[in-house]
């Protein structure tokens, strides 16, 4: 088990069946991004409940561990789909929130498609993968005019 993988304000539910399908509905999600050719690291997935009852997942900033409410879990698959992708965005790249992209407002205003959220989705990898790579090309260059 992962250190920090609680949180003050979110109970994590014991894994038991019940809690494992909901859990697998969520890691299902993780690969749909996985299957359309995205290399993403390992994430961590908790199913609870939070203290605040407005909230439908939290992450952990660059952290790869995501935690999801039931009330979100039991809601329609696009509905889940929105709060994963949502969530990933935030534990993989650090994503902040933005109030005009669907996908990262702070709140679940309007539910998009599959299709809609993938390509969201699909936009944010290519940015924060190219960004990689030049930091990547910068200091190769860099440790080249050191030498």
């Amino acid at each position: 088990m992962r250190k920090n993988d609680k949180l003050k304000n979110f109970t994590n539910y014991k894994m038991d069946s019940e809690v494992y399908k909901l859990r697998r509905k969520v890691i299902n999600l993780i690969y749909e991004l996985k299957n359309e050719g995205l290399q993403l690291p390992r994430i961590d997935v908790r199913i609870g409940e939070n203290k605040n009852c407005n909230v439908l997942g939290t992450a952990k900033l660059h952290g790869n561990i995501i935690w999801i409410t039931k009330k979100a879990v039991v809601k329609s698959e696009n509905y889940l789909r929105n709060v994963v992708y949502h969530e990933l965005l935030h534990t993989i790249y650090g994503c902040e929130h933005d109030e005009k992209c669907p996908i990262m407002c702070s709140s679940l205003n309007k539910v998009i498609s599959k299709n809609k959220c993938l390509q969201i989705f699909k936009n944010y990898y290519k940015k924060y993968n190219n960004i990689k790579q030049m930091e990547v090309a910068w200091n190769l260059r860099a440790e080249k005019n050191i030498i």
